[in-house]
């Protein structure tokens, strides 16, 4: 059986699927045309569970969950750097919180060992020297990358006007300071009994595997006991307004206009439409916003148009970096105008090509075939939706365009005008 199989153009990853008795899903998507093997496991529980006083709680934990050096024989990543990994990472978002490791293909059950391990035996060699160590770590990394940074400020302050307070999503998955710094070794123990459960984690073993890989994963994940998948935050309805706030930063060099509406969450209707649509704003020479600013009137000299989307819900975004001397004024009138058009057929299909082709690219990889296998199991409980995902992007019409414009753009929105300058 093919790994990647095309029906229609579209493509299908080769899966089997089984659950343990721990209540552990086992996906695994064979490849024997590379000598690797990606290990990849995804806990449903990001920013978006977290208790409304300890945000960054879940990307906190992220950096905590590793087992010590002083039990491996070294730091997790030099462990699997002398193994011979190409790639080892882990990451947190609002809906999951995602590990993996590349090893070539004999040094499978050291992945194996080491994901197990993590997942059953965390809490024996948690210590409070640790969570000191990661929560100076992570407040490093919110000055580094969210404070310390152009346009750092411009994040937060979008999050605060697009949701009320108390709702899951007003916080970046960064967290605050005073939330990160106030968690406790309880807490850490508690998130982790809650959260990282079996039940509530997708193991996906893709690439070259061994005849019996089902043998290993059984020696590895098969003596956890039986676990309870914990209930999840139901989306939270927003009512939208438009709101406005002028903020300076001292590390920006041009104003910025960044503009954000209320969108549809993963998977929902208008998803495609939306991604299409951005995609087509701020599309270099080609695009409705970008050739209007940074061409013909010659205001702007950056577009950058994007979505987001998850489970409780979705953004739509577009930023405008104003060349020295621009009206704010006019870049806000082109906003009001081509925010509301629809685009053509030949955009659309501009778009979808360059969609489906950077897709079809990426499963080159199989580390990115193992990440497609978890979201849609995350999404949509199967391991093979990418073909129906990319389905629906073939479906987009400058019809479905402009219902998606008329339910999503039309009404309220919030924006953020940055100053260069300083704050005092």
């Amino acid at each position: 059986m093919s790994s990647v199989a095309f029906v229609d153009g579209l493509p299908h990853l080769a899966a089997h699927r089984r659950t343990l008795p721990s209540g552990l899903e086992v996906v695994l998507h064979p490849d024997s045309t590379v000598p690797q093997t990606a290990v990849s496991v995804w806990y449903r529980v990001g920013s978006s569970d977290e208790r409304g006083d300890r945000t960054g709680f879940a990307h906190l934990f992220e950096h905590l969950f590793k087992t010590p050096a002083s039990q491996l024989g070294g730091h997790h990543y030099e462990v699997l750097k002398r193994a011979g990994a190409t790639d080892a990472n882990a990451s947190t978002g609002p809906d999951r919180t995602a590990y993996h490791e590349v090893v070539p293909s004999h040094q499978i059950e050291l992945a194996l060992w080491l994901e197990a391990g993590r997942m059953g035996y965390f809490a024996p060699h948690f210590d409070v020297d640790r969570l000191i160590a990661q929560q100076s770590v992570v407040r490093a990394e919110r000055r580094q990358r969210y404070e310390n940074t152009p346009y750092g400020a411009d994040r937060f302050a979008v999050a605060q006007l697009l949701y009320p307070d108390g709702h899951p999503l007003r916080h970046l998955v960064i967290g605050l300071h005073d939330d990160i710094q106030a968690a406790t070794f309880d807490d850490v123990l508690a998130f982790y009994r809650t959260w990282y459960v079996p039940a509530n984690a997708t193991l996906v073993v893709a690439g070259d595997l061994p005849p019996d890989v089902d043998a290993l994963v059984d020696r590895y994940f098969g003596s956890f006991p039986a676990s309870v998948r914990p209930p999840r935050r139901a989306p939270i309805t927003v009512a939208p307004t438009t709101r406005r706030e002028v903020i300076t930063d001292p590390f920006a060099t041009l104003v910025r206009i960044h503009r954000a509406w209320l969108g549809p969450h993963v998977n929902g209707e208008h998803e495609p439409e939306l991604d299409v649509l951005t995609a087509a704003w701020g599309a270099i020479g080609t695009g409705g916003l970008w050739r209007t600013l940074v061409y013909e009137k010659q205001l702007a000299q950056r577009v950058s148009a994007w979505t987001i989307n998850t489970r409780l819900g979705g953004e739509v975004h577009v930023a405008i970096d104003l060349r020295p001397g621009s009206d704010p004024a006019a870049v806000r009138a082109v906003l009001d105008e081509v925010c509301t058009q629809g685009i053509d057929q030949r955009s659309i299909d501009r778009m979808v090509t360059r969609r489906e082709a950077g897709a079809i690219w990426g499963i080159s990889g199989i580390a990115r075939r193992a990440s497609i296998v978890q979201r849609s199991m995350l999404y949509t409980d199967s391991p093979d939706n990418f073909a129906t995902e990319l389905a629906r992007y073939r479906a987009v019409t400058p019809a479905s365009i402009e219902a998606a414009i008329a339910r999503w753009l039309a009404g309220p929105f919030v924006e953020v005008e940055t100053i260069p300058g300083s704050q005092t």
